[in-house]
């Protein structure tokens, strides 16, 4: 039998999924995007031998500029397109991956039913290349203008100009660059949903094994797809779910960020007498490795993971409690 609060529902699975992670982006990254431009900052940063020394190089130059809270906010455009679109694409193609395997398996009668850490680590994977193929050319105008000043030579103006920019100058290829570690490290994201899904799994479970047979299961598409299943999932049990997956995934993947903004940062703009990444020859990703390791060491792999992490945290709470109260509401 149908749950009442499943009949009312009158968008598709997929419009509620699209518009639930877009509103997700759009409020994380207006109000974390400072922490973005700091984090972006401290891992373009090769002169400080200490996080610390990085973030007072910063703070110190932020402080001589004489519109701070226009300079923090610069590249909060793409950031902003970048992080909706992705969101919005992430969640509707992991849904919909996560139907397929629902609907091939012979054990499941309802979507979600029968799926396991190993499905949700597969339909994340897929969710994320899919993603990150589409939404790569923002992240690298982002990344750019986040890691410019506005009057410096050759910075892009706008979105439409750094498009123009690439183009011009790099060809398509310029749109692509950082693809390749952007794509491995969907390995974090992927983590981080099978985590997520799997300490949602537990946590709705366990109270609700002792009266299984009375449950009545919806077809959303989702885990909680009962009625009385969601009142199990409160506020602090996303955030403990979200949180415990998001820290755990940028620990183990975030060197992985550092390469990819590095590639993806115009060092000809930023810096453009740096012997260590000016690279003589082809710029690539073990060119990029091998100049971190030999230049800066081991920590170099990991500036602004503070930074990151104190950023990522919140949200991550922010992006995923809006993401599910949103589709609770459209649901």
């Amino acid at each position: 039998m149908v749950s009442t609060f499943q009949k009312k529902s009158v968008l598709g699975s997929r419009t509620v999924e699209s518009i639930a992670g877009l509103s997700a982006g759009f409020m994380t990254t207006l109000i974390s995007h400072p922490l973005d431009f700091f984090k972006l900052r401290l891992q373009l940063d090769t002169e400080s031998k200490s996080q610390i020394q990085s973030f007072k190089k910063i703070t110190r130059d932020l402080m001589n500029l004489s519109k701070l809270i226009k300079n923090i906010y610069r590249g909060v455009g793409p950031n902003l397109v970048g992080s909706t679109t992705a969101w919005g694409l992430y969640f509707m193609f992991y849904r919909e991956y996560k139907t397929l395997i629902s609907y091939a398996s012979v054990q499941a009668a309802n979507q979600d039913q029968g799926l396991n850490s190993i499905h949700y680590l597969m339909c994340a994977f897929a969710a994320g290349w899919s993603t990150s193929i589409l939404t790569n050319p923002i992240w690298v105008i982002k990344t750019r203008m986040i890691t410019t000043s506005r009057t410096a030579p050759g910075a892009y103006t706008s979105i439409l100009d750094g498009v123009q920019q690439i183009y011009r100058k790099e060809g398509i290829t310029g749109y692509y660059k950082g693809l390749t570690p952007a794509l491995i490290s969907v390995s974090q994201g992927a983590l981080q949903f099978s985590i997520y899904d799997t300490l949602k799994h537990h946590i709705i479970m366990k109270p609700n094994r002792a009266t299984k047979e009375d449950n009545k299961k919806g077809t959303d598409g989702n885990i909680t797809t009962t009625k009385s299943e969601q009142h199990h999932l409160s506020t602090f049990q996303y955030l403990y779910a979200s949180a415990t997956s998001k820290m755990i995934a940028t620990v183990v993947f975030y060197p992985l960020q550092v390469v990819r903004s590095r590639l993806q940062a115009n060092y000809n703009v930023i810096k453009p007498n740096m012997p260590t990444l000016k690279s003589k020859g082809k710029f690539s990703m073990s060119s990029v490795c091998r100049s971190i390791l030999k230049y800066e060491g081991i920590k170099g792999f990991y500036k602004g993971l503070f930074a990151n992490l104190i950023r990522v945290l919140p949200a991550t709470c922010i992006t995923f409690a809006v993401y599910e109260n949103v589709k609770r509401s459209l649901s």
